[in-house]
């Protein structure tokens, strides 16, 4: 029997939160949620999550971005595949791009909301595969 991957959301936005947990959860994934910084490192160090889904504009705009940096310097947990995503990044300034930014933030994949279920399971589906 297969293990279940299993997904960290990182949001600040309840709703969104809510619909993404229902779409991941529809195939068959183990959901969890945090809604800041701290609970979220807590919930990452605790579990070990096979991916988390992190929305760096969060309250504080660079809550995310820490989070992120801060996971990819930890030797325990950098191996965590994350993916970024965000409403306000490009309008703020950030667009993503491995090339350059991928370098500064560190994430493995970035998408901007709304994010179609399908392209959000697929980018899911490549990070977990390595």
């Amino acid at each position: 029997m297969n293990k279940k991957a299993e997904i960290l959301i990182v949001d600040d936005d309840l709703d969104y939160v809510k619909s993404i947990r229902a779409i991941l959860e529809s195939k068959e994934y183990t959901v969890d949620a945090a809604y800041d910084r701290d609970s979220a490192m807590e919930k990452i160090k605790n579990t070990k999550p096979d991916l988390i889904l992190l929305d760096i504009m969060m309250d504080k705009l660079d809550d995310g971005f820490a989070l992120c940096y801060r996971l990819k310097h930890d030797s325990e947990l950098k191996k965590i595949p994350i993916l970024t995503i965000s409403a306000i990044a490009e309008k703020t300034g950030f667009k993503f791009s491995p090339a350059t930014d991928g370098e500064c933030l560190e994430a493995d994949d970035y998408v901007e909301k709304p994010v179609k279920p399908s392209d959000l399971l697929e980018r899911i589906e490549k990070l977990l595969k390595g």
